[in-house]
């Protein structure tokens, strides 16, 4: 029987990053490596929100990235 195992998760901050000539917006992300498997929505939510404030690049969203093995 295969099961999962997990490998890694990040959390990838996704700001805005001005207008491409033709209008549409341009997007930068950063990320960071190392979260714990069992991190929560709320949790990741209130570490997004603190890592927002030391940017002065607009905020639009967030993603956590998780890696999983198949055995």
């Amino acid at each position: 029987m295969a099961n999962l195992e997990h490998k890694e998760a990040v959390l990838k901050l996704i700001y805005e990053a001005g207008l491409t000539e033709d209008g549409k917006m341009k997007t930068k992300s950063k990320s960071y490596r190392n979260l714990q498997a069992a991190a929560t929505a709320d949790q990741l939510e209130v570490v997004a929100t603190a890592l927002t404030s030391f940017t002065d690049s607009p905020y639009i969203g967030a993603e956590k990235i998780e890696t999983l093995n198949l055995n």
